[in-house]
């Protein structure tokens, strides 16, 4: 199976970046590994093909239309309006190291009894990334920590792992839209159980994507700079959203930085029971009537403890 994020994450990203800040009007041009040799990708979510299919041909119209249904994200005006409000509802910095982290990581390893390794990489464009398959955690030596702390990072990871771990214990295949649940639940947790900033960086996301959906790069970076964000980081987080563009300077969003915040508030509306049964498998929201109660390598009180369900 090929990985999606992969292919739409730009391979110049440090080079842009430096003509970005060297210039107020310069406006990024991304180059991706699919420009340079040929690629036929197998995705086990058959929905992501059709955003591949509009990625290759960079029909912004339909990159936008497919990653909306892919991401089950819209911008919905009174979702935006709550988020402007979340996204300036902000605390203390957060701060943190990759060494402490990377420590965090190892004791929830050992506290789940889990069998996998935890990686560190010079990679950028992302913070943390769970390889199932591989039964590994990799984090970049990139990762900010400005909104999100360290233990509010290790819950979010933990439940895409569990997921997994569970998925294959109770042999429940991932489901074709399980993502926005997967993301969802995941940001629920990271926000629920820490006292830092993650709600408002990802009310952040939400509001960035709406001015991305017509804008450029440069001003879902302006817009980021706006709400609170460093430099470095509205950066990072702003290529995001043109990811799968080439052209950023042209008006479109990959819409995925939206997924968290929107999923985030649907997660919000269940009760406890209907939260623990999630972690069954990688299973949607939609899909939860038919896992009528929790089943795992863990205890159902494990989980509801650990993240405050």
């Amino acid at each position: 199976m090929t990985d999606l994020l992969h292919l739409i994450t730009p391979t110049n990203l440090e080079k842009e970046k430096e003509k970005f800040f060297a210039s107020n009007n310069y406006h990024p041009v991304f180059h991706y590994v699919w420009q340079d040799q040929p690629y036929n990708p197998t995705f086990s979510v058959k929905l992501k093909y059709p955003l591949w299919e509009a990625i290759k041909k960079q029909n912004r119209h339909e990159i936008m239309e497919t990653a909306q249904e892919l991401f089950e994200v819209s911008i919905d005006e009174t979702v935006l309006l709550r988020a402007k409000i979340d996204a300036n509802t902000k605390g203390m910095m957060s701060i943190g190291t990759v060494s402490q982290i990377v420590n965090l990581f190892e004791d929830a390893i050992t506290e789940f009894d889990l069998d996998y390794e935890v990686l560190v990489s010079d990679a950028t464009g992302f913070n943390i990334r769970p390889r199932h398959n591989d039964k590994q955690i990799i984090i970049s030596r990139d990762i900010h920590f400005d909104y999100f702390s360290m233990e509010a990072e290790v819950h979010h990871e933990l439940v895409h792992v569990i997921r997994s771990v569970n998925g294959d214990y109770n042999n429940i295949r991932r489901s074709q839209s399980y993502l926005p649940t997967e993301e969802g639940l995941a940001s629920w947790c990271q926000d629920n159980t820490n006292n830092d900033n993650g709600l408002a960086q990802h009310a952040m996301e939400y509001v960035a994507s709406s001015v991305g959906l017509s804008g450029s790069l440069r001003d879902v970076y302006d817009c980021l700079c706006e709400l609170g964000m460093s430099p470095e980081l509205a950066w990072k987080r702003a290529c995001r959203h043109k990811f799968g563009f080439v052209e950023t300077k042209l008006a479109g969003d990959i819409l995925k930085p939206a997924m968290y915040y929107l999923n985030e508030t649907r997660i919000e509306k269940l009760s406890t029971y209907e939260k623990v049964r999630l972690f069954v498998g990688k299973i949607s929201l939609n899909e939860l009537s038919k896992y009528p109660a929790y089943t795992g390598m863990w205890d159902q009180q494990k989980i509801i403890q650990y993240f405050k369900l």
